[in-house]
């Protein structure tokens, strides 16, 4: 018996590859003609390693353990203390529905550098939508494996299916188009060239809902967070939405790879030093092995 964490924290996911790449002093920002890079698509061997990852015997179990402590759909989301029965686990029969697609989040990188040199979005792990037999939806994420270089694992589930949902959104704007999120103001937005769209209405009131040019998204983004990136005085008191805090402990009996993951979303939170709500649920439940 082992305790599975399945954590549902809405924000950035992997520091460490990206803790590096962020510019310390704002750099000033061009409005010259400049050819933007591409955010960079996902591979096809990925996205068929990560739909295989969340597709596995043990993950659909754990999506059954997640939809049994959530509760029916239509109920108020309560995540229950107690480890769902069996027959309650076996009961909600998930399964995947849809495609794996690629998750893009705002790239810290974008925030200070020159027009033109850092894509507004990366990617930051793959999503798979699943339904219990109650009509509850859920999201597995996957990532790459921190063990096993080729493979990839499912590290969180996430109630809802917002990932795939906006993704499906973003592609009605057009061949090309991607949806990305800005986790900080909980804001999702399609790209289209250099179009920013909003998606929700977080987004609305972010860019408005003519959306906004990719330049004058970046300035805004560097207005909000320019000032919170490493080596300044709020970065470095690791001040999060104006709380001090330190770094995330796994709890005892996590799952390593979770462990790790849970350490690289709490970091990543501290890149631009501001706070984020959890809006998805999580639950905790003994999976038997």
């Amino acid at each position: 018996m082992r305790t599975h964490k399945v954590s549902a924290l809405r924000t950035l996911i992997g520091a460490s590859a990206v803790a590096g790449a962020l510019v310390v002093a704002v750099a000033p920002l061009s409005s010259a003609a400049t050819a933007v890079p591409a955010v960079p698509g996902a591979s096809s061997t990925d996205v068929s390693a990560a739909s295989h990852a969340a597709a596995s015997p043990v993950v659909l179990q754990r999506l059954g353990g997640f939809f049994a402590q959530l509760g029916p759909a239509g109920a108020p989301l309560a995540v229950h203390a107690a480890a769902p029965a069996a027959a309650a686990v076996a009961a909600e029969a998930p399964h995947l529905v849809g495609a794996t697609v690629p998750v893009y989040y705002l790239n810290p990188a974008f925030v200070t550098a020159p027009y033109g040199t850092a894509t507004v979005a990366k990617q930051e792990f793959m999503a798979t939508a699943a339904v219990s037999a109650s009509g509850q939806r859920a999201s597995v994420w996957t990532a790459r494996s921190a063990a096993h270089q080729n493979a990839w694992t499912e590290f969180n589930i996430a109630s809802g299916s917002t990932e795939t949902d906006m993704t499906a959104a973003a592609a009605k704007l057009g061949n090309g188009a991607i949806a990305f999120y800005e986790p900080q103001i909980h804001a999702w937005y399609g790209l289209l060239k250099e179009h920013v769209t909003p998606l929700n209405n977080d987004a609305v009131h972010s860019v408005g809902s003519a959306g906004i040019s990719l330049l004058g998204y970046q300035r805004l983004v560097n207005s909000r967070y320019a000032d919170k990136v490493p080596g300044t005085e709020y970065a470095n008191q690791h001040m999060l939405g104006g709380f001090s805090t330190g770094p995330a402990k796994p709890a005892s009996g996590t799952h390593n790879e979770n462990a790790e993951m849970a350490i690289g979303a709490a970091g990543l939170a501290g890149l631009f030093g501001i706070g984020y709500a959890v809006r998805r649920r999580r639950g905790s439940f003994v999976d038997a092995r």
